[in-house]
């Protein structure tokens, strides 16, 4: 506690009032020491697992944001692999659908020239075989 400083004596009316307020600055200066001693303590550890705590929060914010740029890489990769992929695989249809409608129309064309019946089998299986590329198969230079 606070030493108290001297007193000028005064009369009594006087005197009681000054002892009145002596005795209310005295009672908030205990009463600020309490709350230096008890309370002011228990703020500053607070206050410091509060900075403790954004720190943590702040080291997973950079964390998450690492992860998201590192999945926004990968995302933009494989729609580069899918779409490559599915334009490879979209050229191979359109070859085969021109190969198939090569076909019919070599079909429809045997179907037109001649007789259709049973007598005309070979004439559409022919069809149906593409022809061979020149060079390849029978006649083909050194057999």
């Amino acid at each position: 506690m606070t030493t108290q400083p001297e007193r000028i004596p005064l009369d009594d009316l006087t005197s009681d009032a000054l002892d009145t307020l002596y005795d209310e600055r005295d009672a908030a200066r205990d009463r600020l020491d309490y709350h230096e001693q008890s309370l002011l303590p228990d703020l500053r550890r607070r206050a410091e697992s509060d900075r403790q705590a954004i720190g943590r929060w702040r080291a997973r914010a950079e964390t998450a944001e690492a992860r998201v740029a590192e999945l926004e890489a990968d995302n933009a990769r494989y729609e580069e692999v899918v779409v490559g992929d599915l334009n490879e695989a979209n050229i191979g249809l359109q070859r085969h659908a021109a190969r198939a409608e090569a076909t019919v129309a070599r079909v429809r064309q045997a179907v037109d020239a001649g007789p259709v019946g049973a007598c005309c089998a070979h004439l559409i299986r022919g069809a149906l075989n593409p022809p061979a590329a020149p060079g390849h198969g029978e006649g083909a230079a050194g057999t």
